[in-house]
């Protein structure tokens, strides 16, 4: 049997549906979306991880070598010597206390730039959330388009049977109605894609691509002034702060290499036994050694970290470059986006259902044709979409201006 058009209409309805609202009932806030990312991703575990392995590579050096600690013996001519000694070079040039600064700022630039990956993370997660809800409305729009457009089809074909209408009215509506679905279809795709990129970022078990997220995307709080958000930035964009730390650690390592050149005097102490014709006497032995840097390493080493001084610090110049740039542009998006949503975004959709509506009477009232019906209700569904894009635009500036900025993701 040929299903007719209403009921393979209603079925990809449903499939649709079904497709994208199978989904847990569980209702998440964007607070709460971020708060399980910052406890329970990998992305927040591997963080202190890569502190502590940074930490502990540079404090090795750091560390005073333990004592040596030598027995030896020496047996000629009937005399038998017995040595038994230690060593322990003295730290005396505070050379130590300079590679233990220099692991706090190591570990402290590995540990930014860790928590710099996760807020770009957190910030992903946060336009994700936000783009699901708005496909979630865009689709919400089509459904209740695709309701207008079934209506009409169904008066239509009441009013051929009446004798009343045109059968190229009701053929015409129909085809309106296959596109409108067309594109519906890819607009759940579109959510599909979005609420798997969602769910990725969590533990799959949670079942996050399948929640039912709740949130308000409009904007929250003004739009700073431009130089006043780039000099925020510059005071706490992490990857800045990174740099800041890297070339302070390097000045460090150029003053631990300067300060090799003194070598540190080793000291050494033990007891002695001396046996030759069936007498024995022992004491003490005691020694101060120091090696001479004659074939040291140490001006090298300076120079080499004083030329990673000096790259780090072009580094940071460019990437201050970078940040002025980024922060410039998204202010300015984000000011173009806000004034789009108080011109247009907010009348946009009343705008729409009024066009709707004068349409519709026109058609019944026999002034217009159903092309004009049909552009009319094409127009005003475009319009409601465009109010969406345009605030969802806002949301997503506002986001991208933050994360440019460098302001802290927190629940």
């Amino acid at each position: 049997m040929e299903w007719s058009w209403k009921v393979r209409m209603t079925l990809l309805t449903a499939v649709l549906a079904m497709s994208v609202t199978s989904a847990s009932t569980e209702r998440v806030s964007e607070a709460e979306a971020i708060r399980l990312f910052l406890e329970q991703s990998p992305q927040a575990k591997q963080g202190s991880l890569i502190v502590r392995s940074v930490d502990a590579q540079f404090r090795v050096e750091a560390r005073v070598a333990g004592p040596e600690v030598a027995y030896q013996v020496e047996d000629a001519a009937g005399v038998r010597d017995e040595f038994l000694t230690a060593q322990q070079a003295l730290p005396i040039t505070g050379l130590r206390a300079l590679l233990g600064e220099r692991a706090s700022l190591a570990s402290a630039s590995a540990g930014r730039l860790a928590q710099a990956d996760l807020q770009a993370d957190a910030y992903d997660l946060k336009q994700t959330f936000h783009e699901v809800l708005y496909r979630e409305s865009v689709r919400e729009r089509f459904q209740r388009g695709a309701v207008l457009l079934e209506r009409t089809v169904e008066i239509l074909a009441a009013r051929e049977l009446e004798g009343a209408g045109s059968g190229y009215d009701v053929l015409r509506a129909e085809q309106e109605l296959a596109e409108l679905r067309m594109t519906a279809a890819e607009g759940q795709a579109a959510l599909a894609a979005a609420r798997s990129r969602f769910g990725s970022f969590f533990d799959p078990t949670l079942r996050m691509d399948s929640a039912h997220l709740v949130g308000d995307p409009a904007v929250s709080g003004p739009t700073p002034e431009i130089n006043r958000a780039v000099d925020l930035a510059l005071a706490q964009r992490l990857d800045l702060r990174s740099l800041s730390s890297e070339q302070e650690r390097l000045d460090l390592e150029r003053r631990a290499a300067r300060r090799r050149r003194f070598p540190e005097p080793i000291l050494t102490a033990g007891w002695k036994r001396t046996a030759a014709v069936g007498l024995s006497e022992s004491g003490y032995v005691a020694g101060l050694s120091v090696a001479l840097p004659i074939f040291g390493r140490a001006r090298i080493e300076a120079s080499r970290a004083g030329a990673e001084g000096e790259r780090v610090e072009l580094e940071k110049e460019m990437l201050a470059r970078r940040i002025r740039a980024e922060v410039q542009a998204a202010v300015a998006r984000e000011q173009v986006a806000r004034r789009n949503v108080q011109v247009y975004g907010e009348n946009i959709e009343r705008r729409a259902v009024e066009l709707h509506r004068v349409a519709r009477l026109k058609y019944d009232e026999g002034e217009s044709g159903i092309l004009e019906l049909l552009d009319a209700h094409r127009t005003s569904l475009a319009m409601e979409l465009r109010a969406l894009a345009v605030r969802y635009e806002a949301k997503s500036s506002e986001i991208d201006r933050n994360r440019a900025i460098g302001n802290e993701v927190q629940p």
